[in-house]
C-alpha cells in the first residue's frame, strides 16, 4: 500500500514571475503547495540529456505533425543507474492553439545492481496554447500514459499535466526563460508500482536559446519528487540539457 501519510512534493525552487497574470499564479501556487509535510525524503543528484527532433509533412499546408525524441538519464551520479528513453510521435494540429498526438515510448532501465527493467509505454496527448500576453506565452499539455512492465504484469495507467511559461530575456528573442510544473498521477494500482496516487512531481526553471537556424538548445534545474509506497520519497536533483531540432 502507498503510504498513508500526507505527503509534500518538496520544492526546491519555485519561481513565479511577476509577469505571470494573476489567475495563472493563483493555478501555479495550488498544484504546487504541499498539503502537509513529508516524514523523510531522500536526495540524489543527476543529469538529464536529450535530442529531439519535430517538424511537419512535406506539404506545406499539412496539419500533420511528427515528434522523436531520445534521453539519457543519470541519477545517483558514479552508482551506475540510468535510464534510457526512445519516443516517437504523430500529432494532428487542430488549430493554431491546439495539437493531439499519439505516441509510444520505449524504456530501459538499469538499477545500481546492474538489472535492468524494460517498459513499453503508449500515450495520448494534447497540447494547446493557454494565454499569450506580449511575448511570453502559457501552455499546457495533458498526457494519457498505458504503461507495461517487464518487472510485473498489471497494466498501468498514469496521467500527466505540464503548465509550461516562456519569457523572452529583454529585447531580444533568442534567449527565453523557461518554467514548467509537470504532476504524474498514478490511476490504478499495480503489481511493480504500487498503488494509485501522486506519481511524481517535477518543477523545471531553466533558459532556452536558439543555437543555429533550427537548433534550440535549453538548459537548467529540475526537481523530480518521486513518491514510492515501500521506501523513503526521493527528491533528484537534475541538471537537464536538451537539444531540439525545429522546423
Amino acid at each position: 500500500m502507498r503510504k498513508t501519510n500526507t505527503r509534500m512534493v518538496p520544492l526546491s525552487i519555485l519561481v513565479v514571475p511577476m509577469c505571470l497574470p494573476r489567475h495563472v499564479a493563483i493555478l501555479v501556487l495550488l498544484l504546487a503547495s504541499p498539503a502537509g509535510t513529508s516524514l523523510a525524503t531522500e536526495h540524489e543528484a543527476g543529469t538529464w540529456v536529450s535530442f529531439a527532433t519535430s517538424g511537419g509533412t512535406q506539404s506545406g499546408d499539412s496539419r500533420w505533425r511528427y515528434w522523436l525524441d531520445g534521453q539519457a538519464r543519470y541519477v545517483d551520479i558514479g552508482s551506475g543507474a540510468s535510464q534510457y528513453v526512445l519516443r516517437p510521435a504523430l500529432g494532428f494540429q487542430l488549430n493554431n492553439r491546439v495539437t493531439a498526438w499519439l505516441g509510444y515510448a520505449r524504456l530501459e532501465t538499469r538499477t545500481r545492481s546492474g538489472l535492468s527493467a524494460y517498459e513499453n509505454r503508449y500515450w495520448q496527448q494534447v497540447d494547446w496554447t493557454a494565454a499569450q500576453w506580449g511575448s511570453a506565452s502559457l501552455t499546457m499539455r495533458l498526457r494519457l500514459e498505458q504503461r507495461s512492465l517487464s518487472t510485473g504484469d498489471d497494466l498501468g495507467l498514469a496521467l500527466r499535466y505540464r503548465l509550461r511559461l516562456t519569457q523572452p530575456v529583454g529585447e531580444s528573442s533568442r534567449y527565453r526563460l523557461v518554467f514548467s510544473l509537470e504532476p504524474f498521477l498514478d490511476l490504478r494500482d499495480t503489481d511493480w508500482r504500487g498503488s494509485a496516487g501522486l506519481n511524481q512531481n517535477r518543477l523545471f526553471a531553466g533558459i532556452t536559446a536558439r543555437v543555429a537556424e533550427r537548433w534550440r538548445m535549453e538548459t537548467g534545474y529540475m526537481n523530480q519528487y518521486v513518491a514510492f509506497d515501500d521506501r523513503e520519497d526521493v527528491s533528484n536533483h537534475l541538471f537537464i540539457l536538451r537539444f531540439i531540432r525545429t522546423p
